[in-house]
């Protein structure tokens, strides 16, 4: 399958493109990239001036985008227009408006589109929804989901404009809704959430929300709280370092990815224990996805899914610049 890369300068994209480039079934077909300086670091890329001009004459099949948020639009239109695939970084869009631009550039193209949360991929998520899956917890009551990160100097400059950024919850956070919608397998249908800034408050670089927390109602009648800051301290070690605790009517998780990957489980049958999740990885991503689109099949992250999860954000943001009225979510 012919790939298509547009923009190279954001988020997991440099993950992406390396795993494009080890997929047996892919052809990187060409890259879109302003900055000359970033382009240099693909040499055996050929390069073209716009996105029309690499799908006209590269023909991708999917293009694999790394661009600022605001830009994000314009590239899922412009591909669903032509039936090309989409492979998106986190997160997917600003409003409800660009939303509704989105779901419906997708269903009037017949394309599909998957997105890369790395959480499905990583094996103490695997474990834990392996147990899930095997009845160890029970009925999934509570979850909570934290995701705390690092701002510094080289974050990008459109983050501390609103008009461009999609808000910290919205950003930071979407990996934590999907971590709930695939582990427990229900909808978020309502939101509250409160948010504010009280570390990234001088201009230039001041921020609307540098942290969020919010509280959801899901379908199957559990809660979940899910948070994003950018409050990780400038001397931590890691750049991010996520805490999942889950309570069952059996059973409970604790879990920590990233900073330091660990998984403990407590249930009434086995007591507490720590499983092994060595070797737990669902392996190439570009690789399954090019395969799913070859069956013309969804990915394992289908388009529902990235459609779900950027609604349940951008109504987490919305919730809380209204000071934290409950918003349902459709």
């Amino acid at each position: 399958m012919r790939i298509g890369i547009v923009g190279v300068h954001y988020g997991h994209c440099s993950m992406m493109v390396r795993e494009a480039r080890a997929a047996a079934n892919a052809e990187i077909v060409g890259l879109v990239e302003a900055d000359d300086a970033r382009c240099e670091t693909y040499p055996d890329f050929r390069r073209f001036e716009s996105l029309d001009g690499l799908i006209a004459e590269a023909r991708p099949d999917v293009v694999l985008e790394g661009v600022g948020h605001h830009e994000k639009l314009e590239i899922v239109e412009t591909c669903a227009a032509a039936g090309v695939h989409l492979l998106l970084d986190k997160p997917l869009c600003r409003t409800r408006e660009e939303w509704g631009r989105i779901a419906r550039a997708i269903e009037a193209g017949g394309v599909r589109l998957t997105m890369y949360y790395t959480s499905r991929s990583y094996p103490p998520f695997i474990a834990l929804r392996e147990a899930i899956l095997d009845g160890e917890l029970g009925e999934i009551v509570s979850l909570i989901s934290t995701h705390p990160h690092k701002l510094n100097s080289s974050s990008p400059d459109f983050y501390f404009d609103p008009e461009r950024y999609v808000g910290t919850f919205s950003d930071v956070a979407s990996h934590g809704v999907d971590q709930v919608r695939w582990l427990t397998g229900a909808e978020l249908v309502g939101v509250h959430a409160y948010g504010t800034c009280m570390r990234h408050t001088d201009p230039p670089r001041h921020l609307e929300m540098d942290h969020v927390q919010a509280s959801y109602q899901l379908s199957s009648g559990a809660g979940a709280v899910v948070t994003a800051d950018w409050l990780t301290p400038a001397d931590s070690p890691s750049f991010g370092d996520t805490r999942f605790i889950l309570m069952g009517t059996r059973g409970s998780a604790h879990l920590r990815a990233y900073a330091d990957d660990g998984l403990l489980i407590i249930t009434d049958g086995k007591g507490a224990y720590e499983p092994d999740f060595s070797g737990k990885s669902r392996g190439n991503f570009v690789e399954s996805m090019v395969d799913a689109f070859e069956r013309d099949e969804d990915h394992f992250i289908s388009t529902q899914d990235v459609l779900a999860v950027s609604k349940a954000t951008i109504a987490a943001e919305e919730s809380a610049r209204r000071g934290g009225e409950f918003l349902k979510i459709e």
